[in-house]
């Protein structure tokens, strides 16, 4: 479940979108309903999923939900097509969730789907971009994750509970816009001031990445999204925000 400053950061985000809070809202994999809690009381139509009953988001928890009430499906893979239909929603919430899954793509697709067009996607994930998971990279060849990694005490039943595949942003970059969406804004979710040594490295990675996403380029269609993932990956809420807080949007009927 989102820790409770990515909860928050996710909530200021949905606060911020246009016609809030007459907005209807999906939480993929909702735990106790910590955002849509929020979001109901403010006015938005809420609706939520579950995995499974036994969820490590619940397990331990005195009250499944925080708002007793909520709307929400028990049994929704999100490797499988989710059971709503298209163009059904104003605002697709995934919040700590796609680390978990074997593939983020199925889901990234299914919710660009099941948005109205113009609709947004507010996804949060722990930032392997970050500076700090590639200087911990550099030296361990593992990626600075939030929770610990799944070693060989963990049942293949409850690998889902782990971060078994944390996102690569160049690629979500490429799923978005396959998938009829483009990233509107990065925001930070928290910054830790003992890493902040970290950005004097900003002026060289600034460079490589401006090289990185300079070559092989196929075309004009590759060369405008090579420029555009340049733009986020050398945002500051990229190299240093120790979640990724990414706000896209389903591209308009007129677009």
């Amino acid at each position: 479940m989102p820790q409770d400053f990515v909860t928050r950061a996710i909530v200021r985000t949905a606060r911020r979108l246009p016609g809030f809070p007459a907005l209807s809202v999906l939480d993929l994999s909702c735990g106790r309903g910590e955002i849509l809690s929020q979001l109901a009381r403010d006015g938005c139509t809420v609706r939520g999923t579950h995995y499974r009953e036994d969820d490590y988001k619940l397990s331990g928890q005195a009250a499944p939900l925080l708002t007793p009430g909520l709307p929400i499906d028990s049994g929704v893979d999100l490797h499988a097509p989710l059971p709503y239909p298209d163009a059904a929603y104003d605002v697709v919430i995934l919040s700590e969730v796609v680390e978990h899954l074997f593939s983020f793509i199925p889901v990234v697709r299914e919710a660009g789907r099941v948005l109205k067009p113009g609709g947004f996607l507010i996804l949060s994930t722990p930032n392997l971009a970050r500076l700090h998971s590639r200087w911990h990279y550099f030296w361990t060849g593992a990626h600075k994750l939030i929770r610990r990694r799944a070693g060989w005490d963990i049942s293949a039943d409850d690998f889902y509970a782990y971060h078994v595949n944390p996102l690569d942003f160049p690629v979500f970059h490429t799923v978005l816009f396959q998938t009829g969406m483009e990233v509107r804004s990065l925001t930070f979710t928290r910054f830790k001031p003992g890493h902040a040594w970290l950005l004097l490295l900003y002026p060289l990675v600034w460079l490589t990445t401006k090289l990185e996403t300079s070559r092989h380029r196929s075309g004009e269609q590759h060369a405008r999204g090579e420029r555009d993932l340049f733009r986020w990956m050398v945002h500051p809420a990229m190299l240093a925000s120790e979640q990724l807080l990414v706000v896209a949007q389903k591209k308009k009927q007129d677009s």
